[in-house]
């Protein structure tokens, strides 16, 4: 019997559904977790008074801190199991967030933020391998693009509560939020290991106790030989990585260059800060309908057609964005922005993984996903920068940077629709 196999027999719909919700709960948290920046920056920037550049540093701190949880996520996960690495990087992650309400000076603030950015660095793939290894084959795919899709209903959530309470908590309610942190933690603490984790460990007692069965029958992919990063520049590789790279840093360069200063480019825009609140919100939003129009036009009009729409849209949007004043204008490109900015990220988690055969298709996304939190570390210093010289110039830049890797992406990368992965 395989594995896959086992899963499907042993793992019911009502328990994968509840997995999946849980699990789209944390995610949807450690989305609010990082887009809180946007929304208390420049309050937080004016009631303690900080420098440009310190203002920058704590803009990017999050982003530390995701790096270090990302890295470390994989040894964590192998060493206490996907299930406790799950409450290990949920408990970090809803302490220091919520600890982030009650910091008394910057400094504590800041590393707060770090260690919080540990947390939901090392959680987002630990949810994602707890909720795969309950998930047959056959249903893999939908279930995490719909735990994906949950990020869009974190900013959301985050948003409604930002302009709810902004002016009786300030900007520190929207980290004592994080207390709703709790929710999955306690539903994760009861819940069994995956049954992955427990064969890999040889644990047939507790397979026994609780799929009356030993296991010892049940089939494990063996994957005997250590592939590295430069597996991903030999044979026909060399090509695809480097695409994918540039993908992945354009996407977050662009995303969080954007998001995490929004509302100081709206307000450079002549928008009011009240209005500048709602504008976020509002972008926010416009994430839904992005992600979902990539979901369609993906199976319709594959992969790089798609993936060249959404990209060359961000980019001449946000050309528009730089240069229009008018509050109308200026709203309605900021929610264009947010429609194509979030379908190219929908096409791009699910086209990567598509581009590498199975034997180093880990070590692919695992290596896209360090030039993200690369990236999403810079891009707050990028925008910055531009803030204090020239927003029109720095959002022209991301104009420019995404055009650009659309166009070589497209030229560049297989077409993958309908076609077996390797």
């Amino acid at each position: 019997m395989t594995l896959d196999n086992f899963i499907e027999q042993n793992v019911s719909r009502k328990k994968r559904l509840f997995l999946l919700i849980i699990s789209s709960i944390g995610w949807a948290l450690v989305a609010a977790g990082v887009m809180v920046t946007s929304l208390t920056i420049n309050d937080i920037v004016a009631y303690w008074k900080l420098s440009k550049v310190f203002s920058a540093v704590m803009a990017s701190s999050t982003f530390f801190g995701m790096i270090a949880g990302a890295v470390s996520s994989g040894l964590i996960s192998d060493t206490f199991g996907r299930k406790n690495s799950c409450v290990i990087f949920s408990s970090i992650f809803t302490l220091f967030s919520f600890s982030g309400g009650i910091a008394s000076t910057p400094e504590m603030f800041l590393a707060f933020r770090i260690i919080a950015g540990f947390g939901m660095g090392g959680l987002l793939p630990a949810l994602n391998t707890y909720l795969a290894e309950f998930l047959n084959i056959s249903i893999r795919g939908m279930y995490l693009v719909l735990l994906e899709a949950s990020w869009a209903v974190g900013s959301i959530i985050l948003g409604v509560f930002h302009l709810l309470f902004k002016n009786t908590l300030t900007w520190r309610g929207d980290y004592l939020f994080f207390i709703s942190g709790l929710i999955p933690l306690i539903f994760i603490m009861f819940m069994h290991e995956s049954p992955k984790y427990l064969l890999i460990k040889k644990r047939y007692d507790k397979i026994q106790k609780l799929y009356n069965t030993d296991g010892s029958d049940i089939i494990l992919p063996v994957n005997s030989k250590k592939y590295r990063v430069s597996d991903l520049f030999r044979d026909n590789h060399m090509k695809i990585t480097l695409n994918v790279w540039l993908l992945w840093f354009t996407m977050s360069i662009g995303y969080y260059g954007i998001f995490v200063w929004i509302k100081s480019i709206l307000i450079s825009k002549n928008i009011s800060v009240l209005s500048a609140d709602w504008y976020t919100f509002y972008m926010f939003v416009a994430q839904l309908p992005g992600y979902l129009l990539a979901a369609l036009l993906i199976e319709k009009v594959g992969r790089r057609k798609s993936l060249l729409f959404f990209m060359i849209g961000t980019g001449v949007s946000s050309l528009a964005f730089a240069f229009v004043s008018t509050q109308i204008q200026v709203l309605i490109f900021s929610l264009i922005v947010s429609v194509f900015c979030l379908g190219a990220w929908g096409i791009t988690y699910a086209y990567t993984p598509e581009l590498y055969p199975t034997h180093i298709r880990g070590i692919g996304n695992g290596s896209a996903s360090a030039i993200t939190r690369f990236a999403g570390f810079l891009a707050p210093y990028y925008t910055s920068f531009f803030l204090e010289h020239s927003i029109t110039v720095g959002l022209v830049g991301i104009a420019i940077l995404f055009v650009i890797t659309g166009i070589l992406n497209f030229l560049f990368l297989p077409e993958t629709m309908n076609k077996e992965v390797n």
